[in-house]
């Protein structure tokens, strides 16, 4: 389920309507925030002054967002953020009285059609969904990569296994047209049409120097990986400490890669354990002696994906390593002792 949802009210009775959805969104796990117009001034969600820039700072941080209002403020609010199918949080619009919940974009990837049927079963209303796979009952694959975190590589093939399957063609091992092929490296071609599913086992902690360029950080990460033959389409996320949550150079990274940008405070990464490479300078800077390889770790395990209590030596695939003004450090989503995947 969604990490981080983000709901807007717009008037009294479309605030009653999101209360429901906000206990619908954290019973499912997921990490709520609550948003409506200063005017309305209500307890426990936060206020804002101007829509357009309330989604400028909550874009970069949000796996959905639901409004609950009219379709056009949504399709307004979301339109100058929109990138593609593959990359769009998912966004999906609940009518005030609560009888209709409609996933606008990214239903598969994103993950609105799921939402949309979560929040509709709490909330007693209808899903309305449009997508033609969900409509005839039919296996969805870029639904099935998000649910497994597979990085999809060609996007474009994606059309040709959905259309196959929508007229009833068989995909896969059962057809020499097209399939799709689930491998850390995205190579070969046993379809005339060949979607490569990357598993995306892999989190980089990284720290840098204010100002590096994105083109700098990504020469970095481009090398290291090369040096060690991993596809980047296996990188999960990028995670730092939260003084650079704000750095340029990092935001268009992950963007760059097509992951989330995490960030965490010192505290949290001082409280992460195992061995790690310290640093005085690092230390007295930001207040913890190692940021790269704590904050790889600190990612995986804040987000579930490493239980309580991992120590970085058990899951570290590459300590850190050190570029002009950068630093970064890789760990695998599985014992790297054992490559027992969790």
């Amino acid at each position: 389920m969604h990490k981080r949802v983000v709901i807007f009210g717009f008037s009294s009775r479309g605030i009653q309507t999101g209360e429901q959805i906000i206990q619908a969104a954290q019973e499912a796990g997921s990490s709520v925030s609550a948003h409506a117009p200063a005017r309305l001034a209500v307890s426990g969600w936060k206020s804002f002054s101007t829509l357009a820039e309330e989604m400028e700072n909550l874009i970069l941080h949000t796996d959905a967002f639901v409004f609950v209002g009219a379709a056009g403020i949504a399709v307004r609010a979301v339109a100058p953020f929109v990138k593609s199918k593959l990359r769009d949080p998912a966004v999906i619009v609940v009518d005030e009285q609560g009888q209709f919940v409609i996933p606008l974009l990214s239903g598969h990837v994103g993950g609105a059609n799921e939402l949309a049927r979560l929040i509709a079963g709490k909330i007693s209303a209808v899903p309305v969904i449009t997508t033609a796979t969900d409509l005839k009952d039919v296996f969805s694959v870029d639904t099935f990569a998000r649910q497994q975190h597979l990085a999809i590589v060609e996007k474009d093939e994606i059309k040709h296994l959905s259309g196959a399957l929508l007229e009833g063609e068989p995909i896969g091992a059962l057809t020499p047209e097209c399939g799709f092929l689930i491998s850390p490296d995205p190579v070969g071609q046993p379809f005339a049409h060949t979607l490569h599913l990357v598993p995306q086992d892999l989190i980089i902690g990284m720290g840098c120097r204010k100002g590096v360029s994105e083109e700098e950080l990504y020469r970095f990460v481009s090398s290291v990986f090369e040096e060690n033959r991993w596809s980047l389409y296996r990188i999960r996320t990028v995670a730092s400490i939260d003084v650079k949550r704000e750095e340029a150079g990092l935001i268009t990274l992950a963007e760059r890669l097509g992951v989330p940008f995490l960030t965490f405070p010192a505290k949290a990464l001082s409280d992460q354990k195992g061995c790690f490479e310290a640093s005085g300078f690092v230390k007295e800077t930001v207040g913890v002696e190692n940021v790269c390889e704590r904050s790889a770790l600190c990612a995986a395990v804040s987000e579930g994906w490493l239980p309580e209590g991992s120590r970085f030596e058990d899951f570290c695939l590459l300590p850190k390593q050190k570029g002009e003004g950068m630093t970064m450090s890789v760990i695998a989503l599985c014992q790297t002792s054992s490559k027992k995947f969790i």
